[in-house]
């Protein structure tokens, strides 16, 4: 199945985000088609989960404006699910219990489905603290598309996990997104993460937008020379960044996977 970019899905206008004097996002201009799926990158503290956190409507812009669907975000949006990266499953329901949360209560075969698309379908009974942390993220992956969103928010989803455990999901959140056909917004430290998955790749620095490049490879991806070029030519830009343009109430952190 080949994902067919209908219309711009998200578009941002102007927007700017500040907390106290610490301006996080300057001036932010992005148009997302549907059905596209966009990875963010760039250093700790660049903006880039404020920036899902807004599209999310979990938080209010400074000023500007996000549509998604051509509606004004104001709130949370049933369409919309976020993957945060923890699982943040309720402890004291079972693993289908923690998916029916996704869809409601009454809708207890759809959430069967989900679990069953995750390769979970026979841990429906089993508590989340025997599952590993790569199943529990599958759990709250399930959660997340029982109810058929339009977009999907992925927040560092895969940060925790170890590196095979990381590619499994990659592959699995891919598969998804092809079946579904849902838009994607993934943050990410990891710049092969990114090119593995996106079709675009926007790099965040100083709160703006100064990278937005499109990753023009075959799907599946293959770690090839051609691979290795975007994962060099993004992460480039982003070490081009220096002391003195560091924002000052935040950290830097980027990690580099092959």
């Amino acid at each position: 199945m080949q994902i067919v970019k209908e219309k711009t899905y998200i578009r941002i206008d102007k927007l700017f985000k500040k907390y106290g004097a610490c301006e996080i996002l300057n001036d932010i201009e992005l148009n997302i088609e549907q059905g596209e799926f966009v990875a963010v990158v760039g250093r700790s503290g660049c903006g880039k989960s404020t920036l899902l956190r807004l599209i999310a409507g979990l938080e209010k812009p400074s000023s500007g404006t996000i549509y998604v669907n051509e509606g004004e975000v104001s709130g949370i949006n049933k369409d919309t699910r976020v993957l945060f990266q923890e699982a943040r499953l309720l402890p004291w329901k079972p693993v289908l219990k923690n998916v029916e949360v996704g869809v409601g209560n009454k809708h207890k075969e759809v959430a069967k489905q989900a679990l069953e698309s995750v390769g979970l379908g026979d841990r429906g009974n089993e508590w989340p603290y025997v599952l590993s942390g790569g199943q529990k993220q599958r759990v709250a992956l399930a959660r997340a598309i029982s109810a058929k969103p339009k977009l999907l928010l992925l927040d560092e989803p895969l940060g925790a996990l170890d590196a095979l455990t990381r590619i499994e999901m990659q592959q699995l959140i891919e598969k998804l997104w092809f079946e579904q056909g849902f838009t994607a917004i993934l943050v990410t430290h990891d710049v092969s993460e990114a090119v593995a998955l996106a079709d675009r790749v926007i790099l965040i620095d100083e709160g703006k937008i100064a990278m937005n490049t499109k990753i023009t490879l075959a799907r599946p991806r293959q770690r090839n020379n051609d691979f290795i070029y975007f994962e060099k030519l993004i992460l480039d830009r982003v070490m081009k960044k220096t002391e003195s343009s560091k924002i000052p109430c935040q950290s830097d952190k980027l990690e580099y996977h092959i």
